[in-house]
């Protein structure tokens, strides 16, 4: 570097002389640096969505996958038959003697589960535990789209 290179810096410059800077050219460069940073993100960007659309599409897979390897579990026999046997028996419980306001819970919850049944929009959620997908799993896309799992 020589000397004359650094004359701006030099605290005792006199900033009349100098001459101004050309404002076309700094808006050239800034627009063209804007529009490469641009251009960047929104290249980014989509790289990022295509590649997320890619991993829900394989968690999607995932999914249906377990509930198929779910649904045939539980048509097996012999699993069930160990489950049976783990569990008390409804037999030896003694019950409870029914109360009036008993007798009328029964109608009302015939009433709401006739109508949830009869519900379009639940159908094919019926239609799934009808099929011998696991209730956990029905109750889990019921959530998933917004729906109350308890109605099952």
């Amino acid at each position: 570097m020589q000397v004359n290179d650094l004359a701006s810096v030099d605290p005792n410059v006199d900033y009349t002389k100098i001459l101004p800077i050309q404002q076309k050219r700094t808006i050239a460069f800034i627009n063209h640096f804007v529009m490469n940073t641009v251009s960047f993100l929104n290249n980014f960007a989509q790289s990022c969505e295509s590649r997320l659309m890619e991993f829900e599409y394989k968690l999607q897979d995932v999914e249906a996958s377990l509930l198929i390897l779910e649904s045939q579990l539980s048509s097996i026999s012999h699993l069930d038959s160990d489950e049976n046997v783990t569990k008390p028996e409804t037999s030896t419980q003694q019950s409870e003697p029914v109360k009036p306001t008993d007798l009328d819970l029964p109608e009302v919850k015939d009433q709401e589960t006739e109508k949830t049944v009869n519900d379009p929009n639940l159908q094919r959620f019926f239609k799934m535990l009808q099929f011998g997908v696991p209730v956990d799993a029905v109750k889990l896309k019921m959530q998933l789209e917004g729906i109350d799992p308890s109605i099952l």
